[in-house]
């Protein structure tokens, strides 16, 4: 696994913030660890905000927030993988400026909303999209890859990747899969 790092951009630093209640009921934060990113080398990196490890999530006696604090498990905010089995994540990406991820694919559906800079988002048929900051995708277990278009500038987007069940697609089952980078691959 990558050291982790608190910031892998000059994108502003993430604050989480996790409301949960005391044991009187009110409603209090819980102290967390800083946002904490994996480096990915030429591309930016990745970041777990929050997960759970069922939907409906399991919130008596603090169950999901221990798990996300704890520092190992499928939830624990040290994880890297994009998606929980039977779970939710929250999850933080910063684009390094140019920096493009390879094609892949995740058992999940995905809500990813760019916030800072433009972002492309190019399907294995080759279409592409341009994000703007408050535009989104809703990813169905779809081939894509990432590209901040901007050489100069990092940007971001977050992303919530939910679980899904198996299904197949022209008579394969879906599965993740993370293709090779190109190294003649130009975007």
């Amino acid at each position: 696994m990558a050291e982790m790092v608190q910031s892998v951009t000059s994108l502003p630093l993430v604050k989480r913030y996790i409301a949960t209640h005391d044991a009187n009921g009110k409603s209090v934060y819980v102290d967390t660890p800083p946002q904490q990113y994996f480096p990915v080398p030429d591309v930016g990196g990745l970041a777990r905000s929050f997960s759970v490890s069922s939907v409906p999530a399991k919130l008596e006696n603090d169950e999901d927030v221990k798990a996300y604090l704890g520092k190992e498990g499928p939830t624990s905010w040290t994880s890297s993988s994009i998606v929980t089995p039977g779970g939710v994540n929250l999850l933080i990406v910063d684009l390094a400026p140019g920096g493009t991820s390879v094609m892949h694919r995740t058992v999940s559906i995905d809500f990813s909303v760019c916030v800072i800079g433009e972002i492309e988002h190019e399907l294995d048929g080759g279409e592409k999209v341009l994000l703007r900051p408050g535009d989104h995708i809703v990813q169905r277990g779809t081939m894509h890859r990432w590209h901040n278009a901007s050489k100069t500038e990092p940007a971001r987007f977050i992303a919530t990747t939910v679980s899904c069940l198996p299904f197949d697609i022209a008579g394969k089952q879906l599965e993740e899969i993370h293709l090779p980078r190109d190294p003649q691959e130009k975007l």
